[in-house]
């Protein structure tokens, strides 16, 4: 069985905007951020989606809704996929806690102040993906809406990998196309929009 998932993150928020920590908190889609999913959206449009899925959060579930333009799909709700929990630091201005929040990367866990660790996102984000392909056919192809730490972790779920560097930190509205066949997953692309992603999904038409 082969599923091609289009894993795309959501619009830029009033958080992202004001610099913000979100986490599992969250807030309202700016214009800037719908109008930048309309882009996306434009280019998706010819991704004959047979499913999507969604974090439970809700600029992730609008965004979602955003992206499928006039698509008669429903958007399937997964806690799972939800953004990692930075327990008491999410709400807070990240520039002023750099330094926890370096620190807490670094180590690989915000257990300290009452959120997930790299562990837990590992195996949160691989019950995901598994969660989605059980509900899938042979050929889906499979609109995800999530976050954009939440993609280095799966990642890293998917491939056995480590992958922390420049060209997997996900702008707001990027997307990034992750095939499963026959238990294997692989990266086809990593985050991209515009141009880029078009001749992606060309290519994946021949």
């Amino acid at each position: 069985m082969k599923v091609t998932f289009y894993y795309t993150r959501h619009g830029k928020t009033e958080y992202n905007r004001l610099g913000i920590m979100q986490g599992q908190l969250d807030s309202p889609l700016t214009e800037e951020g719908k109008q930048g999913l309309q882009k996306t959206t434009e280019v998706l449009k010819e991704v004959p989606f047979n499913r999507c899925f969604s974090s439970s959060l809700g600029r992730a579930m609008d965004s979602a809704k955003i992206l499928l333009g006039d698509r008669d799909l429903p958007v399937v709700p997964l806690d799972d996929l939800m953004e990692m929990d930075f327990g008491s630091l999410d709400g807070k201005p990240s520039r002023k806690h750099l330094i926890p929040i370096i620190f807490m990367h670094m180590i690989g866990s915000f257990h300290a102040v009452g959120g997930e660790s790299t562990q837990d996102m590992v195996t949160r984000s691989g019950r995901a993906f598994q969660t989605m392909v059980d509900q899938c056919e042979d050929g889906d192809q499979v609109l995800v809406v999530s976050h954009g730490s939440f993609y280095r972790y799966a990642l890293r779920a998917l491939t056995g990998k480590n992958i922390f560097n420049k060209k997997v930190v996900m702008s707001n509205g990027d997307v990034s196309v992750i095939t499963y066949e026959d238990g294997v997953y692989r990266l086809v692309c990593y985050p991209c929009q515009g141009e880029e992603l078009n001749q992606v999904i060309r290519s994946l038409k021949k």
